[in-house]
């Protein structure tokens, strides 16, 4: 015969928690999975927001990368337009030089009559 009596182990204030094929799971098993799911649901908003920092901080090396490219890339042209002056002087002074050999060599020759 079935008896109708209360389970002693059981108070009246304690809740019985049931797994989803209704068979009794200790409340401390209870607790545990109550204890995890907050560490997992914790561990997934500290990831968030350490994934939310790292693009942010991704985002300003970007752009000092960009400003210093900039930086770099103007020196470069100032620095390519400083030699391209330097050659046109040093180009202009030896075809100077050249031209004054050159006259020299031609005023010797007619100086010495040979003809070229």
């Amino acid at each position: 015969m079935a008896s109708n009596r209360a389970n002693p182990n059981i108070s009246l204030n304690e809740q019985v928690a049931l797994s989803p094929s209704g068979k009794r799971v200790p409340s401390a098993l209870s607790m545990m999975v109550d204890s995890m799911t907050s560490m997992v649901e914790k561990a997934k908003i500290d990831l968030e927001n350490v994934d939310q920092r790292a693009r942010a901080d991704l985002e300003n090396i970007d752009q000092r990368a960009r400003k210093d490219i900039a930086l770099l890339d103007q020196r470069a042209r100032e620095d390519i337009q400083k030699i391209d002056q330097k050659a046109r002087k040093d180009i202009a002074s030896l075809d100077k030089r050249a031209r004054e050999d050159h006259d020299l060599l031609r005023k010797s020759r007619e100086a010495r009559g040979v003809s070229s």
